[in-house]
């Protein structure tokens, strides 16, 4: 990228700089200068202007060696700078946390209701009303919301939701929730902020190439007229990218197989919905099928790394061992597939918590966070100081 204009060049700098001390906390001034080719008095200007706006600190270094000479000091991003907020909307209400800038979990809560269409924008807004009155004086930096559904992330629009009871008319989670307030928000598939949370959460692992896949399981109740007690999504992230299509339905999961009798995604009837929970062998053979489904896209995209998350099955002793069968099955040569199997903990807040990373990652973007409310300039966050550099 090159940049002509000496301002324009030393913001940028200051950014990247911010995003490299975020990915990896405990960086020294001079892995950043060996990272960004840049001197050491460029360096320390830019790093002291960070120090001085209270968001970097001096903190243990990262990849201590020793060495004759002057120990090196690492550089990290103020966790109290600000806080951000994780919400997810469920078919039993609303799940919510608060996380610092090192992605933090300070608090969580679940916040149950009967969800409705009617009653979105209500329970939205007296569930961020307990969040303000958590955080006191702390600043609250954004949200990150989290749907099950089709979302149209740029403009805020839930496309589609059963769960949610939005399915004939789109629903402007913009225009009627985040215009209400007062800071910056982001919206997305409840599968697609898990794995911006795993960008976030993971960023010293650098994942760049990956596919999550989130399992929804409501044992005690069924959706209406849909029968979706088991549901799958997928997030697909290419180049530390997430791929969402043109019409924002990348990661919906229909099964390939046809019956007539189908009520669900994964070829179930009711009656073996309604067996599911207790029953090992339907299990295994639910999880098989969605593995072979899961190889496709592996083998096909050349995945690093699966994740599995949400409420993956209790009576399936080696799922892993199951995954990685079905991958090299599928796998056209010899060699055994190299891609990382990952089975994340068994947490209902997965979603409200990736939606909180999915903000943090989307604020640490160079050089600006888009918004549905049009650019968010960094300044809008962290003060006008970080552009006055």
């Amino acid at each position: 990228m090159k940049i002509n204009n000496s301002k324009v060049r030393s913001q940028y700098n200051l950014l990247r700089v911010l995003r490299a001390i975020w990915l990896n906390h405990g960086i020294s001034r001079i892995e950043l200068c060996r990272k960004f080719d840049m001197d050491k008095a460029t360096m320390s200007s830019v790093t002291a202007h960070l120090i001085e706006l209270n968001l970097v600190e001096e903190v243990e270094p990262q990849n201590l060696k020793i060495k004759p000479g002057r120990k090196p000091i690492g550089l990290g991003v103020q966790g109290d700078f600000g806080f951000v907020a994780g919400i997810e909307f469920h078919i039993y209400g609303i799940r919510a946390v608060l996380k610092d800038m090192h992605s933090r979990t300070v608090f969580s809560s679940d916040f149950p209701f009967d969800v409705r269409h009617s009653n979105i924008k209500e329970e939205f807004l007296n569930v961020y009303g307990i969040l303000r009155k958590e955080l006191g004086e702390k600043r609250l930096l954004g949200i990150g919301v989290a749907i099950p559904g089709v979302v149209n992330h740029e403009e805020a629009i839930i496309l589609k939701s059963a769960k949610m009871g939005i399915e004939e008319e789109p629903y402007c989670f913009g225009e009627e929730v985040f215009s209400e307030l007062d800071v910056p928000c982001f919206i997305d598939n409840d599968a697609n902020c898990c794995a911006r949370g795993i960008l976030a959460d993971h960023r010293e692992e650098g994942y760049s190439n990956f596919l999550y896949c989130h399992i929804n399981y409501y044992e005690n109740r069924k959706i209406e007229d849909n029968n979706e007690s088991l549901g799958i999504g997928f997030g697909i992230v290419i180049n530390e990218k997430l791929y969402y299509g043109p019409e924002f339905t990348a990661g919906e999961f229909q099964t390939i197989e046809y019956n007539p009798e189908r009520v669900n995604q994964l070829n179930l009837t009711s009656r073996e919905l309604d067996l599911y929970g207790k029953d090992a062998e339907l299990q295994k053979r639910v999880f098989y099928h969605l593995a072979s489904h899961i190889a496709m896209f592996v083998n096909v995209f050349n995945f690093k790394h699966l994740f599995l998350g949400g409420d993956l099955p209790s009576h399936i002793s080696d799922l892993e061992g199951l995954f990685r069968e079905v991958i090299d099955k599928n796998w056209l040569y010899k060699n055994q597939r190299d891609c990382g199997i990952h089975l994340m903990s068994r947490d209902e807040m997965s979603p409200a918590l990736g939606a909180a990373g999915m903000f943090l990652d989307q604020l640490f973007t160079v050089p600006e966070l888009e918004h549905s409310r049009g650019a968010l300039i960094w300044q809008g966050i962290f003060g006008d100081g970080l552009v006055d550099y």
